[in-house]
């Protein structure tokens, strides 16, 4: 009977829990791709701003015209002659790289074919007299001859030599012409990655083409516009003879390409040919404040990232976060886990389905308990009412039976027949009258307001009523009140009043024993606007452990359920009456322990004077 009482508990508990597992389940996930999204977002609009910026960069050194790598160039040659020997008398030009070395640069350098590396900021011989007396500071050209050195010994690693480098950047870089008929790309950073590429080379190409126009200019025009004041000065000098240009040399320059050397050393390297010549010119990158300045950028967008160098593919993460321009990835912060995702709408449409979910599985807990409660009451409602009408029917039977033999004859004998007969028809009358009156609580037009009475009344038609009962149990009642509580009217209908101190004296007539003292005590006093009226007996008393339920309709403790008859209506009739009238019972302690009797207070109010 147990295991079935518990079988639907059961399965709603395993119901309840699969459903907010998967509740949790899901909620975690939506809240945790939320928190994805918004990462993978911020990093990808931190690429496209790092990438714009270094792509000015890359433009700036893309437009840089080859012979600006050396520290000076004749100034009236044509633009694809630069590279010959100076002739007697021709005006030389310092190169813009000797006077002002740009941001984020340490070091713009040329190597030839031969492997000799030279810088425009390192002039030597001669021209470094030159750069010393007229453009730049001794000390600015002692630290670009050290930077040169040190960068001269990093290329002879053969790791780093700068064709390896070159080699691998333009395997990764598309080429400038990218060729958008290409098949689609699988996963979103990768097509985003190569629009970056896309515009990172097509900067490039904007520069080249400002070259290509700057070569294809009258020789010396070109020089106008960079070396204004010295073409101006060159005039007052005797005019050099000019390199015919009837055979010149074609110039052609690469894209400049990043790579790492040891120690976290960038550099932008490109291929410039010049007729037969072939040169590395290349960009040493100050890379800790390119960083910085990178990093700065996207503070406000993606604070806390980190840019670190990606010297092969495997040093890109899986999200593709690497920048176009340089081989470098992002690494962003952890933030905290999903749940910090709750105060965003998402969090808040979950918590609030969240809290409908668990309303819902309490509810449906409370709607199970009440209809097992209530199926468990009805069967005992069934199983008590079955058992309580059949005793006394069985009973009035038998004694009509008796009524109409031969047994009848004798007086005395069918007299208590006859009482026998009141007795069990009464009982019957009894416990329907309770049922019919428990059956008609709460409804609309039985509230007994209005109806008074005095105490005085109410105790002596319940004594009159209950003595003879409790007497043939071998108890006494004795009732007490003050003569000025007799006379107090109460607000409550006699009736209703004595039903609930009958039901009271009748629960210590069968639940007192044994008893320490034979006597059910019926006691009024007046408490302020209130008049108390308590029922104590002094039998083993209610266990602690049942006095929450047994006001409960059609609860018996269990030390008596099988041992007296009873509907377990008792109390909850005289509870549901007591309200009715605006009062109250309880149960109190007597003597403030348990197993010192049972003492029941009926607490009514006052009439108030009309």
């Amino acid at each position: 009977m147990r295991t079935r009482r518990l079988i639907p508990w059961i399965v709603y508990v395993v119901c309840a829990l699969a459903v907010l597992e998967g509740l949790g389940y899901a909620a975690w996930k939506a809240l945790d791709l939320q928190r994805q999204g918004r990462r993978d977002e911020a990093a990808r609009l931190a690429l496209w701003r790092m990438d714009s910026a270094l792509t000015a960069v890359l433009a700036a050194e893309s437009a840089r015209p080859y012979f600006h790598y050396r520290a000076f160039h004749p100034a009236e040659r044509a633009y694809s002659a630069m590279l010959g020997p100076v002739q007697p008398g021709e005006v030389l030009v310092p190169s813009p790289l000797l006077t002002e070395v740009p941001p984020f640069v340490k070091l713009h350098f040329e190597v030839d074919a031969g492997g000799a590396l030279s810088s425009p900021q390192a002039p030597d011989g001669n021209l470094r007299d030159l750069a010393e007396a007229e453009y730049v500071a001794s000390d600015d050209v002692i630290a670009a001859e050290a930077l040169r050195l040190h960068l001269a010994e990093l290329l002879r690693m053969p790791a780093h030599s700068l064709h390896r480098a070159v080699d691998a950047e333009a395997e990764r870089a598309p080429p400038p012409e990218f060729d958008r008929r290409l098949d689609a790309p699988e996963r979103a950073s990768d097509a985003d990655l190569i629009a970056r590429q896309e515009t990172a080379a097509a900067a490039q190409l904007g520069g080249q083409r400002s070259l290509a126009e700057f070569s294809a200019a009258e020789p010396g025009e070109a020089d106008e516009r960079a070396d204004a004041d010295l073409r101006l000065q060159s005039r007052s000098r005797p005019a050099p003879p000019r390199v015919a240009d009837r055979e010149q040399p074609r110039v052609s320059l690469g894209a400049f390409s990043a790579s790492w050397l040891r120690g976290d050393e960038l550099v932008l390297v490109r291929e410039v040919s010049v007729g037969e010549r072939t040169l590395r010119q290349g960009v040493w990158l100050d890379w800790p404040s390119l960083r910085d300045w990178l990093a700065g950028q996207v503070a406000g967008l993606a604070p806390g990232l980190t840019i670190e160098p990606a010297r092969d593919a495997t040093s890109i993460d899986s999200a593709g976060r690497g920048l176009a321009v340089i081989p470098a990835t992002l690494r962003l912060p952890e933030r905290g886990s999903a749940w910090r995702e709750l105060g965003t709408p998402l969090g808040i449409v979950l918590a609030m389905t969240w809290t409908a979910a668990l309303l819902a599985v309490l509810a449906i807990g409370v709607v199970l308990r009440l209809s097992t409660s209530l199926a468990e009451r009805r069967g005992r409602f069934v199983s008590a009412v079955t058992h309580e009408l059949r005793t006394p029917m069985t009973t009035v039977r038998l004694y009509a039976d008796l009524l109409a033999s031969d047994a009848a004859l004798d007086d005395r004998r069918r007299e208590g027949f006859v009482a026998t007969l009141r007795d069990e028809s009464g009982r019957l009358a009894r416990i329907i009258e309770n049922v019919l009156v428990y059956a008609r609580l709460g409804r609309r037009g039985h509230s007994g307001n209005g109806s008074r009475c005095t105490v005085g009344v109410l105790l002596d038609r319940v004594a009159a009523e209950q003595r003879p009962g409790v007497e043939r149990t071998g108890r006494s009642l004795v009732v007490r009140s003050p003569v000025e509580v007799r006379d107090v009217v109460v607000d409550a209908d006699a009736e209703a009043a004595g039903r609930i101190l009958g039901n009271l004296i009748e629960n210590a007539c069968k639940y007192a024993l044994p008893a320490e003292s034979p006597t059910i005590e019926l006691v009024a006093h007046a408490d302020g606007d209130r008049v108390r009226i308590s029922v104590r007996d002094h039998g083993p008393g209610v266990p602690s452990h049942e006095r929450r339920r047994i006001f409960e309709p059609f609860h018996r403790a269990a030390r008596d359920e099988y041992t007296e008859h009873g509907l377990g209506l008792g109390l909850a009739l005289a509870r549901g009456l007591a309200r009715q009238m605006g009062g109250t019972i309880a149960l109190d302690d007597p003597d403030g322990y348990e197993g010192a009797g049972a003492r029941f207070t009926l607490t009514l109010r006052l009439a108030t004077r009309s």
